[in-house]
């Protein structure tokens, strides 16, 4: 017999990084909740994975069905979902147990200071202009809690990207990642404001959690410096990443570069 999910069946396209027999891990975008507040909800994470996925655990008795951390609607990143209930229980308590780790960049404030926690690992650590951006390792699959925790406030303004995430499940150890760990790159946009491909360049920065620091070509200054790093090459915009120059905007290109799957 077919089993009948609680929630709505929502058609979405969703990026799914590993799927096995016990879970699936997914890539939720920014602005999307992991799952409704009531079981009438729609257009979450669990609401989309039903496409494919009638087999979540508890679909039929929860709205949260096989949910083992939150990412805060506003954050991106890596979720993992359980497929039967036996793998929701072993992973819930693993996440309890602090067995998970969840790689994340986090775009903060240049003055927020951050608070010394044991269940916070600092990787790397970078200003631009006035972001800054942290590479951390955490325990914590609960970017509210994760806040809480190393911010000393929920509310504090912040952007985290679960980028990596390291499974030791019962039956084998899953490593899933939206790309490679790398030291925090110097990045250098020269961009003019109303450019639709710098700000799609920038948009995609950001969605993967990175800096840069954006010199708009509205002055003399900033011009002769484009020039002089773009030579004879003609287009916007020009990017120097760790003192390599690229001209015009390739997704492939700034993908590789900083190391995107």
């Amino acid at each position: 017999m077919e089993k009948i999910p609680q929630l709505p069946i929502a058609e979405m396209a969703l990026d799914v990084w590993y799927e096995g027999p016990g879970f699936v891990v997914a890539d939720k975008p920014q602005g999307m909740s992991v799952h409704p507040g009531s079981p009438e909800g729609n257009h979450t994470l669990v609401n989309g994975l039903l496409q494919s996925n009638r087999w979540l655990a508890e679909m039929e008795t929860s709205h949260t069905p096989g949910v083992v951390h939150r990412l805060m609607p506003g954050d991106r990143g890596l979720v993992v979902v359980a497929k039967s209930d036996d793998m929701a229980t072993a992973l819930r308590e693993l996440h309890r147990d602090h067995a998970l780790t969840f790689s994340y960049r986090v775009r903060l404030p240049q003055e927020v200071v951050p608070l010394p926690t044991a269940l916070v690992t600092v990787r790397d650590h970078q200003v631009y202009d006035q972001v800054a951006v942290w590479d951390i390792d955490s325990p914590l699959g609960d970017t509210d809690l994760l806040r809480a925790e190393w911010l000393g406030d929920v509310s504090v303004e912040a952007y985290f990207v679960a980028y990596r995430v390291d499974i030791p499940a019962p039956d084998k150890r899953v490593q899933v990642g939206l790309g490679d760990r790398l030291w925090l790159p110097a990045i250098d946009l020269y961009t003019v404001p109303p450019c639709s491909i710098c700000n799609g360049t920038k948009a995609l920065l950001s969605s993967y959690g990175f800096g840069y620091r954006d010199h708009s070509l509205d002055n003399d200054a900033a011009i002769a410096e484009m020039r002089r790093l773009r030579g004879p090459e003609r287009g916007i915009p020009v990017i120097l990443i760790n003192g390599v120059v690229s001209v015009g905007f390739d997704r492939h290109r700034l993908k590789h570069t900083l190391g995107l799957y």
